[in-house]
């Protein structure tokens, strides 16, 4: 029997990948054809970001939408699916679940097939070809998922490829021969996990795919095997994400526009080290916590983001190295351990706390609202964005969007401990709960945040006679710290607070010498005025 082997396209050079996605495979670098086997290459590009000319971009796109062999499966996925098919998911989902490892991969596809639950083709190598593909796709799923086939996700895996198969392969090559050219697929935008996969199963068929995203967020990062793609091309600049074009542009930049936006690019290139403000507005955050001494807090604290060390912009996200450090019990040399305090404070961009707890409680149920916000089981950004609770409406959609984004990790990624009652989801949901209801100072600090510039700072001081930190107020450190400020917290007595509810690499604990009980904090002493400062100097020079 024949076997089609798919080779992508490796050694194409990243300037024709347009060109050579219009191209037929028979007019590439290399195919060929023998009574045994059938050998084509394809073409799969991410296209990450937008050119100077943004008009172009847009009008490439709507062009190769008028354009009948090219699919925009962004715009045209259908999510129908038959009843009889749902309900023979339903069964070979329930004796998978019964049989105590799972079903084989192998035995998982026969059943489907069995099901006819995978279209067939009149062409038998094609139905060869797409049996082989879709068994390499599930064992991808499967590597990928901690908890492979059992996975809660998988459910809605099986059904989404059994939807689209139906829907969009066998319609577009119910008549086609091993010989003719494969699909060309078209993706515009943000992806759910089993959409990413279904276009992986596309690759893997053989279809040309491009992938467009013009906000430079780069989905296929985790789950990209390195052969799957040829490239993937970034664009120094980047957009918002907008609906996909349904018309050309008339607006043409002139060549002294594109003359200073290419002068933009060259000047506040992410390499250059040099940044316009708000360059980074659209990136999402996430820290990295510095391991540091005690001095080393005081020199850090006083550097802007990106000339700390391991700052750098890494696909959609910007690494902001941060402090987090708790100082337990007081100096020996008490002038200089209120200086290095007051230093700290001594920056605009610096919230002080004194009074605990210090972060609100509530004692709703937000059962609802996470369940909400899941989309084929995890946090969604946009969904979270969109909920009746959320209270962040007024502030720039940019840091709405981060804000969410770090709620959806920290939530994913607990930085606190689980207690002996709670489980996982009871923590992800205290967490939730708790980042819904951040305080308005705060906010304020956010929203002036310009994450390559100057780094917000959150410092609290616990005198003896104030409560412990609760751990709605631990919760919100975590949640500030993933988020990129730098937080430091003086405990003179040195009791536990942070270590009973933080996981301990999460932070730094600097212990000095002395643990006092009747410590209050000490305001600044007042700064000479400049004209006491020159009469000083002129009786110090005369006498």
């Amino acid at each position: 029997m024949q076997t089609i082997t798919i080779q992508s396209v490796l050694e194409r050079n990243p300037d024709d990948w347009l060109q050579a996605f219009q191209d037929s495979p028979k007019n590439r670098a290399f195919y060929e054809e023998t009574s045994q086997q059938i050998t084509f290459s394809r073409i799969a590009v991410r296209v990450l970001g937008v050119p100077i000319e943004e008009d172009d971009y847009f009008n490439s796109l709507f062009t190769m939408s008028q354009t009948k062999s090219i699919h925009i499966l962004s715009e045209e996925l259908n999510k129908n699916i038959e009843q009889k098919d749902f309900q023979a998911i339903q069964t070979i989902l329930e004796q998978h679940q019964q049989t105590p490892k799972g079903l084989s991969i192998n035995r998982l596809v026969a059943m489907m097939y069995g099901y006819q639950l995978i279209p067939k083709h009149d062409d038998s190598v094609m139905n060869r070809h797409l049996q082989l593909a879709t068994i390499k796709i599930v064992e991808l799923f499967q590597q990928q998922q901690s908890l492979g086939l059992l996975a809660n996700d998988f459910r809605r895996f099986l059904i989404d490829m059994v939807k689209w198969l139906k829907n969009h392969w066998i319609q577009w090559t119910k008549a086609m021969k091993p010989t003719d050219d494969f699909p060309k697929v078209v993706w515009y935008g943000e992806t759910t996990v089993s959409q990413r996969y279904f276009l992986l199963l596309l690759m893997e068929l053989g279809c040309d795919v491009l992938i467009f995203h013009p906000a430079k967020i780069d989905e296929f990062a985790e789950i990209d095997p390195t052969d799957s793609f040829s490239i993937s091309y970034s664009y120094a600049s980047e957009t918002t994400l907008q609906p996909f074009p349904d018309k050309l542009r008339d607006r043409q930049a002139t060549v002294g526009y594109r003359s200073s936006q290419h002068f933009e690019q060259l000047m506040h290139d992410q390499q250059s080290g040099i940044f316009k403000p708000w360059q980074f507005k659209d990136l999402m955050p996430r820290s990295l916590t510095l391991r540091m001494t005690y001095d080393d807090i005081f020199i850090y604290s006083k550097e802007k983001a990106m000339v700390r060390p391991k700052f750098e912009v890494i696909g959609d996200e910007i690494i902001i190295p941060v402090i987090f450090a708790k100082i337990s019990g007081v100096s020996s040399r008490r002038e200089e351990y209120w200086h290095y305090m007051h230093q700290l404070l001594a920056s605009p961009q610096t919230v002080f706390v004194q009074e605990f707890p210090y972060s609100k409680t509530s004692k709703a149920n937000f059962h609802f609202h996470y369940k909400h916000c899941l989309v084929n089981g995890e946090l969604s950004v946009e969904r979270i964005m969109q909920s009746d609770w959320w209270q962040y409406g007024e502030l720039p959609l940019e840091l709405q969007r981060a804000i969410s984004y770090t709620i959806k990790t920290s939530c994913e990624q607990p930085m606190l401990k689980q207690q002996s009652n709670e489980t996982l989801y009871d923590l992800q949901l205290f967490l939730f709960k708790q980042m819904t209801m951040i305080p308005q100072d705060i906010l304020r600090l956010l929203q002036n945040f310009d994450y390559s510039q100057e780094v917000p700072k959150l410092v609290l001081y616990q005198a003896p006679q104030q409560p412990a930190l609760s751990r709605e107020d631990i919760a919100l450190l975590a949640f500030l710290n993933r988020f990129g400020m730098d937080i430091v917290f003086y405990n003179p007595t040195g009791k536990l607070d942070l270590e009973r509810h933080l996981l301990e690499d999460s932070y730094d604990v600097h212990r000095l010498e002395h643990m006092l009980f009747d410590l209050p904090y000490e305001e600044p002493k007042q700064q000479k005025s400049a004209p006491d400062k020159i009469i000083k100097k002129l009786f110090n020079r005369f006498f």
